[in-house]
């Protein structure tokens, strides 16, 4: 006997961007200390073969990791999902755990730099540029979300929590 199972919806999306690290700079930053050792490795009379093998190996995997990770925000029916693919798991900020959120302009201090870490603005995922929302959370927890499109991002939340106290 065959049961019925209901099929589920799938929660709304309001808000979808994809972020990658794009500022040409940053691969100076891989490249010039990975240029650095290997030159190092080679000039010395002895070096190791071993030393250029885990130089070259440490300077593919850097540039590997940056190439490929990648920021997703996603604002759906219930949350707001922040993954930053090859790097962390997926943030899932419940809309009815926000006790606030609001664009941001923010400068080094505030967010601490680019990718996952702890800045002044509280847990900080960022890939580039310097505006993003930033949400405070009703345990006092703060997150702050690059993005390239703050007002889009900061809309989109709004649909969707008035849409919750509609449903």
């Amino acid at each position: 006997m065959l049961a019925f199972q209901p099929m589920t919806q799938a929660p709304t999306v309001y808000f979808h961007e994809e972020q990658r690290f794009r500022d040409s700079w940053l691969w100076l930053i891989v490249l010039i200390p990975f240029v650095v050792a290997i030159s190092v490795t080679l000039a010395a009379p002895r070096t190791p073969s071993g030393a250029v093998l885990l130089a070259l190996i440490v300077g593919v995997a850097v540039a590997l990791l940056i190439g490929l990770a990648r920021l997703e925000t996603t604002v759906t029916s219930g949350a707001v999902l922040v993954t930053f693919h090859s790097l962390w798991p997926t943030r899932r900020i419940q809309l009815d755990d926000l006790a606030d959120y609001a664009p941001m302009h923010y400068g080094m201090w505030d967010s601490g730099g680019w990718g996952i870490h702890f800045g002044l603005a509280g847990l900080t995922y960022n890939v580039s540029g310097n505006e993003g929302i930033h949400f405070r959370l009703k345990t006092g927890g703060r997150v702050l979300v690059g993005t390239q499109h703050p007002g889009e991002f900061a809309a989109a939340i709004a649909k969707a929590m008035a849409a919750r106290g509609a449903g």
